[in-house]
């Protein structure tokens, strides 16, 4: 490290100051401490866990879906009211997950932005095992939204496993003692495990992530920058519209494809609210889309349940010939990973070639691996990049083609 405080001067009588970042969840935290690391095993107190040598100096709440514009001023608020410079800091921990993907992309990009210039080493640590700690549990579940949960599992050998479980995986799981720290959580988990015995806590802190990684801090057990990512868990994109083979032949064939209807909109926009993938279209952007009339054309279609009516998916492409722009291809929750997506956009190629389009393109965001993965599985192959192109975290396009055969 350059001018930053080192780990290796942290010895009798020192204090190791560490800021702590927490994006991932409603709403999130920026916290600075104090390692007091000079204090002997012998002198603590009995049975107190080295967390409790980090004095909490500070700490400030951010609202949620506010963080692109407010974390880094809340920094900086943070160390001049301490008369702290970033300099001076020995280590940054961040909440790298799971929570929301715009949540996770923002705090680590700050963080990697704040640690870069003076090389201040940075620890990643999970929302779940801040929870767990916290509520001093095992395991630990947060909402991962979908009628789905992020579950922490303490396995027989001390080991941890981390997944996103919805219905059918929660019915062959049942730990013994769960930290929530959120209503709809404790719902799913009691509606799947009768009598489960919850531990109820407030929500984890960028002050109680700093207190787990004392030890880890102390350690020197640091996070490579360069390779430092979000601990997403949500199932990929590829995952959701591209498993179980056999299922995806059955539903086929109790899916029907039709053109997008005006009587459709209120559940399709409900879907998509739904969706982490989906755009945030106003009302009146889906009815231009309908409007034969409008200029680009679209191109959009529904995919429908044959025996109950309800609605399974549903893609909208925008057409300048010779080339169509995939602009959104979106999944019910009900219908994820069999296949409904690739139903979908088989049959939107059909109706892009009958509009006289010889390729389809798209954008996605750089950091989205799973979504690109998924488009490359249909065939698509990138040709380019927007530097910075999206906002919130800043991040390059990738723009990809597909020539339609």
């Amino acid at each position: 490290m350059t001018e930053s405080q080192s780990v290796a001067q942290c010895g009798p009588g020192t204090g190791l100051l560490v800021l702590g970042v927490d994006t991932c969840g409603p709403s999130g935290t920026v916290a600075l401490a104090r390692i007091d690391c000079g204090i002997p095993p012998l002198l603590r107190k009995e049975g107190a866990p080295e967390g409790e040598n980090a004095t909490i100096l500070g700490q400030k709440e951010l609202a949620g879906r506010t963080y692109s514009a407010t974390l880094v001023a809340a920094v900086s608020d943070l160390l001049t009211e301490k008369g702290v410079k970033l300099a001076n800091l020995g280590a940054i921990v961040v909440v790298h997950g799971p929570g929301s993907f715009t949540g996770v992309r923002v705090g680590l990009s700050a963080v990697k932005g704040l640690a870069e210039p003076g090389q201040n080493p940075v620890v990643a640590v999970s929302r779940l095992a801040v929870l767990a700690a916290k509520a001093s549990a095992d395991s630990a579940a947060l909402d991962a939204h979908r009628r789905e949960v992020f579950l922490r599992l303490m396995g027989p050998d001390g080991s941890a496993q981390e997944l996103l479980a919805g219905a059918e995986e929660l019915a062959e799981l049942r730990p013994a003692l769960v930290a929530v720290c959120d209503d709809v959580a404790a719902a799913l988990l009691e509606s799947a495990w009768k009598g489960a015995e919850l531990v109820q806590s407030e929500a984890p802190t960028a002050a109680d992530a700093i207190q787990l990684c004392v030890p880890r801090i102390l350690a020197g057990d640091f996070a490579d920058l360069a390779s430092l990512d979000g601990h997403y868990l949500r199932r990929s994109d590829a995952e959701i519209f591209g498993d179980a083979p056999k299922a995806a032949v059955k539903l086929r064939r109790e899916i029907n494809v039709r053109p997008m209807a005006a009587a459709d909109l209120d559940r399709v926009m409900e879907m998509a609210a739904c969706t982490d993938h989906a755009p945030l279209w106003s009302r009146q952007a889906y009815e231009t889309a309908l409007n034969p009339d409008a200029q680009p054309g679209r191109v959009a279609l529904i995919a429908e349940d044959k025996r109950s009516g309800a609605i399974a998916g549903f893609a909208i492409s925008r057409i300048t010939p010779p080339e169509a722009e995939l602009e959104s291809i979106v999944t019910a929750v009900p219908h994820q990973r069999r296949g409904v997506a690739r139903t979908l956009f088989s049959a939107l190629q059909r109706h892009l070639r009958g509009h006289g389009a010889s390729a389809v393109v798209l954008e996605v965001r750089s950091g989205n691996r799973a979504a690109q993965g998924f488009y490359r599985f249909l065939g698509f192959a990138e040709e380019g990049r927007r530097p910075g192109y999206y906002a919130d975290p800043a991040e390059d396009a990738v723009l990809m083609r597909l020539r339609l055969r």
